[in-house]
């Protein structure tokens, strides 16, 4: 726990540092900022599962820093550091009804690439997105042979947005589904389990202050 704290503490210091950044020209091609968002877990199993065992999928949450670089108007070049809480698991059974689960990505530190297109140049703008996205998983150490680790993952991310431009920053909520590509199951009991996400997400944007156009 000390250590998702620190994490976390980390975070928003970056978003802090990152605001007090001088930007003296209004069309620079880097924008900094941090978004807050929810997720839902969509574990699978390429394999039946056994008798014993069944998949359990939750809403978990995340937060995160990015910066903006600007390749052109419309296209942009985001990389994003965001730390996930997932509720994700595998509920064992035992012979004497001894239940025990196997979490998967209870917290998990995402390093991610977009890729953004924008589409027109207004106050209000849609946009698309589709870039990698390593997971790494952040857990204690087992504490029993029964409790096993998870694998980390790759990632393909892709989804939709909105940019809402207001005077003092950018508001841009968007939806994101994560495709894991990688095997992250440790578990013995199991064979492989692809870690799928759907998530909504809310950025803030730091930009020069300037008048709105009407």
């Amino acid at each position: 726990m000390k250590n998702v704290i620190l994490l976390i503490s980390m975070l928003l210091w970056s978003v802090i540092v990152i605001s007090q950044i001088e930007n003296d020209k209004y069309d620079s091609k880097f924008r900094f900022g941090f978004n807050l968002g929810s997720n839902y877990s969509n574990l699978q199993s390429k394999e039946i599962l056994p008798n014993n065992a069944k998949i359990s999928n939750g809403i978990g949450f995340s937060l995160g820093v990015f910066m903006d670089y600007l390749i052109t108007e419309s296209f942009i070049f985001s990389p994003k550091s965001e730390l996930s809480f997932y509720n994700s698991s595998v509920e064992f059974v035992n012979n004497d009804n001894f239940k025990y689960t196997y979490e998967i990505f209870p917290i998990s530190l995402n390093l991610m690439t977009h890729f953004v297109y924008k589409i027109g140049n207004s106050k209000v703008i849609p946009y698309f997105f589709a870039g990698p996205n390593f997971k790494i998983p952040i857990s204690k150490k087992p504490h029993s042979s029964s409790e096993f680790y998870t694998n980390s993952d790759f990632a393909i991310d892709f989804g939709i947005g909105l940019e809402n431009r207001t005077k003092y920053f950018i508001f841009a909520p968007e939806l994101k589904y994560s495709f894991g590509l990688l095997n992250i199951n440790e578990s013995p009991n199991l064979q492989t389990l692809n870690f799928h996400s759907i998530s909504l997400i809310i950025n803030f944007i730091c930009e020069e202050p300037r008048e709105l156009e009407l």
